[in-house]
């Protein structure tokens, strides 16, 4: 699956994220985090401090474009579809980290990340009929 509008949000959103919480990552944790089945809910719980970066993911994802609102319901929802999946699975730490390489990697580090979750985005495409 190709997303070639991810291309350009997930390049401005990694570094949006490494500037705005570095300072984040680098606080030590007050518990030490577990490796069992509950990774999932500490992980989206981890985000509730992250709204901006939230918001700036959709925007990104949403993108620029002026489809008739139909369309553009219907990005949105696959848009909000692939953030919780990202939530879901990783901390903003370790998306910001992953970001991180991903840019280092260059053009081709947007597909990589999205390679990472690409089962959970094909369920969203067909939860939303959104085609990237």
């Amino acid at each position: 699956m190709k997303f070639t509008i991810n291309n350009l949000f997930v390049v401005s959103l990694f570094t949006i994220i490494l500037t705005s919480q570095i300072s984040q990552a680098q606080t030590p944790r007050s518990q030490p985090r577990n490796n069992n089945n509950n990774n999932s809910k500490t992980a989206n719980s981890d985000w509730a401090n992250f709204t901006t970066t939230q918001t700036e993911f959709i925007q990104g994802c949403v993108g620029n474009q002026n489809p008739d609102p139909a369309k553009l319901k219907i990005k949105q929802n696959f848009c909000q579809c692939a953030l919780t999946v990202y939530k879901s699975r990783y901390t903003p730490q370790t998306f910001a980290q992953i970001n991180a390489l991903a840019t280092q990697v260059g053009k081709d580090g947007p597909r990589l990340v999205n390679l990472m979750v690409k089962p959970e985005l094909d369920r969203c495409s067909a939860q939303t009929n959104y085609l990237p």
